[in-house]
């Protein structure tokens, strides 16, 4: 497994390599980190065709072997590239949740060990890995020093070694890296005009 990032704050989005295929914040930014992403893995520069695969995963149509997922926030995007099946999410590390929030989505046995932004990022790439769950309560716990999932077999990995950002992977393999790869921000900036398209109403994250 390869994980990739970078850090959009400050960015024109509207210079993105890649159109988004969402209106969120970072969306193009992280369809653009994929294809650097993947240009750094498998050697080659164009983003190859992507569709939704089974559990809504998406894929790549040509290379449907190498698993990917992609996450974005207002301040970073990231990627991971994997031959198993696999999930990320990010989100601001100073993102303000309330109280009344925190307290209705977790417990207080997950928050003894594990913040809100971690528990509820720990949800999200479970999610994207199985396509099953309801995040308003899945159920994770830090037990020994380990993250104990709600699905059996599942590994999940929390980074907090990019400034700014709290990253979360979840996997069945449990092959984590333990250094994840900078994409310099001038990688996902166009010099003309973005270099795909997608259907109406297709998602990547």
């Amino acid at each position: 497994m390869r994980i990739y990032y970078a850090d959009i704050r400050g960015l024109d989005e509207s210079r993105a390599l890649y159109p988004g295929t969402s209106k969120s914040r970072g969306s193009a930014f992280g369809v653009s980190l994929l294809a650097a992403a993947y240009a750094d893995c498998a050697g080659r520069a164009m983003l190859p065709k992507i569709e939704r695969q089974l559990l809504g995963r998406p894929a790549f149509s040509s290379e449907p072997e190498l698993n990917f997922s992609v996450s974005h926030s207002d301040t970073h995007v990231v990627c991971a590239l994997s031959h198993s099946p696999v999930g990320i999410d990010t989100e601001p590390a100073d993102r303000a949740v309330s109280r009344r929030v925190i307290e209705k989505l977790t417990t207080a046995e997950e928050r003894e060990f594990l913040s809100f932004l971690e528990i509820w990022t720990l949800r999200e790439s479970l999610f994207k890995l199985t396509g099953e769950g309801d995040l308003r309560t899945m159920r994770f716990y830090r037990r020994l020093g380990k993250i104990v999932a709600p699905v059996e077999g599942a590994k999940c990995r929390i980074y907090k070694d990019v400034e700014g950002a709290v990253i979360s992977v979840s996997t069945f393999d449990g092959s984590f890296p333990n250094k994840l790869i900078e994409i310099p921000a001038k990688q996902l900036l166009k010099k003309d005009r973005p270099l795909q398209s997608y259907p109406k109403g297709f998602r990547l994250d």
